[in-house]
Formats: structure tokens, sequence, C-alpha cells
């Protein structure tokens, strides 16, 4: 008789473990669907007029980040991985050369 009791006590004990863990995951399922909600709200406030502004904001970042490369490498610094910041010697880097023109 004992042994089935003992058994039971250990089902009920695994159970009570099971179901802690089941409430932990409830929180967190909860806590993830209001940040999808949330976020879903955000994306439905984003107007075309925002994405297009934004577009351009890259854009003109970009066209920046490639005229300083240009400048840097003008005034006489490798822009390559390679040797990036090093003063250049004169001569063209290929590899500087290269990833110019890839912009």
């Amino acid at each position: 008789m004992k042994k089935v009791t003992s058994k039971l006590i250990a089902l009920e004990e695994q159970l009570r473990e099971l179901l802690s863990e089941v409430e932990a995951l409830k929180m967190e399922v909860y806590t993830l669907e209001e940040e999808n909600a949330r976020l879903r709200a955000e994306r439905a406030n984003v107007t075309p007029e925002t994405v297009d502004r934004v577009e351009d904001n890259v854009r003109l970042l970009e066209r920046q980040g490639h005229e300083n490369l240009n400048r840097l490498y003008r005034e006489g610094f490798h822009i390559c991985h390679v040797h990036f910041g090093q003063p250049r010697s004169g001569d063209d880097c290929l590899f500087c050369v290269s990833f110019l023109e890839k912009e």
C-alpha cells in the first residue's frame, strides 16, 4: 500500500513542477503577444510618406559615406579592409580602387 502512496506523491510533485513550468511559459507568451500587438500597431501607423522619407535618408547617408571614403582616399589614406586608415605611398591601391568602383 505504501508503494502506491509514494508513487502518487511523486506523481503529484511532478504535476506541480509541470504546472509551474506551464505558468512560466504562459507569462512569457503573454509578454510576447503584448509586444507583437504593439509592433503590429506601430507598423500599421507607418505611412508611405514615412517609408519614402526613411528611404531618402538611407540614400543620402550612403552617398555621404561614399563621398567621405573618396575624400579620404584623395587625401592619401587607404580605405580598403586590408590597410584601412594607413597612409598610402603614392601609388594607387588596387583594393581601394576596386572598393570605390563597387560603390
